[in-house]
């Protein structure tokens, strides 16, 4: 009876201290998960809860059994059996708090979750397979071999896998990175060009200006030099040539000109009046003509192709109303007599 006695202050001593240790330890994340703004914290905190109640019990018996007068046989028996139940509990726990917590990050960062499961089963296959090879090693269980064979066959998976798992590096890179986000038009090194509208674990897709689809591996993408029209900002500049004559009153043109693109920028809000419209006498003196650049603003990329034609047909209209000539090409030829 006295010794039933003991089993029980012993237990209920190490499991009261194991406990208060224990809310201590949840009180401090449950504070700390309420001052920080990150879900990570109360994922931790939420996690740990119901399996750290266990974790104390297992343990609470664990020291009970080291006072128990029982034979040593059956004790390295019971210990390795504790053990094992532990580290097992352990291991799930990880599992399944690094899976939540990496969710909760993916979509902290606004990054897609759907395509990220073979990601989550890498972490969870590394994570069980390091808990399977300690409870092994705890039953004194030679694992070389397992490690040697793991290797082995770590090695012909990763090379099985090396274009997919170079993809989804790839694509967590450009993921992280942020320079490339849905919504951008964005020009690749071999010339195709178009926005891009979706992001995910192995792909690219982009749609092109003639409305086609164009799906990229992430790894050619983040290899590629890439031309991204919406960085810094999505306002673009378009330039258009215009010649006039020799003849002409040059201070007479640039207001005429500068006039035509306040007026048009009133019934247009693609065509921007911040960043300041520029005139300049470039590329300067020609052959049959004088030679000015306007420079102005668009909203984005695409806007400019009807802004640029709208302003052509009304700088056109202008100039002929103005009696502004612009000049065809001529040559004189003087012949000289001998």
């Amino acid at each position: 009876m006295l010794k039933d006695y003991k089993i029980i202050i012993i237990f209920s001593v190490s499991f009261g201290i194991l406990y208060v240790v224990r809310v201590l330890i949840i009180e401090f994340l449950k504070k700390l998960a309420k001052k920080t703004t990150t879900k990570l914290d109360d994922v931790i905190y939420k996690a740990i809860k119901l399996p750290s109640l266990l974790w104390i019990v297992i343990i609470s018996v664990h020291v009970t059994l080291t006072f128990l007068d029982i034979p040593e046989k059956h004790y390295h028996l019971l210990t390795k059996m504790i053990n094992t139940l532990l580290i097992l509990s352990i291991t799930i726990f990880l599992a399944h708090l690094s899976t939540k917590a990496l969710k909760v990050y993916l979509e902290e960062k606004s990054l897609p979750t759907a395509g990220a499961s073979l990601i989550f089963i890498l972490i969870n296959t590394i994570i069980y397979t390091v808990g399977v090879l300690i409870i092994l090693s705890n039953l004194n269980i030679s694992i070389t071999p397992i490690i040697t064979t793991l290797g082995v066959g770590g090695l012909a998976v990763g090379l099985a896998l090396k274009d997919t798992l170079s993809n989804i590096f790839s694509g967590l890179y450009i993921l992280l990175e942020k320079r490339i986000n849905i919504g951008d038009l964005i020009e690749l090194e071999n010339g195709r060009r178009g926005y891009v509208v979706n992001i995910n674990w192995r792909t690219t897709t982009l749609k092109t200006l003639t409305n086609d689809t164009v799906i990229i591996p992430n790894e050619k993408l983040a290899q590629s030099i890439v031309l991204n029209y919406a960085k810094p900002v999505n306002i673009t500049k378009i330039s258009i040539e215009i010649p006039v004559s020799y003849n002409t009153d040059i201070d007479k043109l640039e207001k005429v000109v500068l006039d035509e693109v306040e007026k048009y920028s009133k019934e247009d809000d693609r065509l921007l009046l911040d960043p300041k419209p520029a005139f300049r006498f470039i590329p300067g003196f020609g052959d049959s003509s004088l030679n000015f650049t306007l420079y102005v603003s668009v909203s984005d990329y695409e806007s400019g192709f009807a802004v640029q034609s709208e302003l052509r047909k009304r700088i056109f209209k202008r100039l002929k109303a103005e009696n502004i000539e612009i000049p065809y090409p001529q040559l004189d030829v003087h012949l000289k007599r001998q």
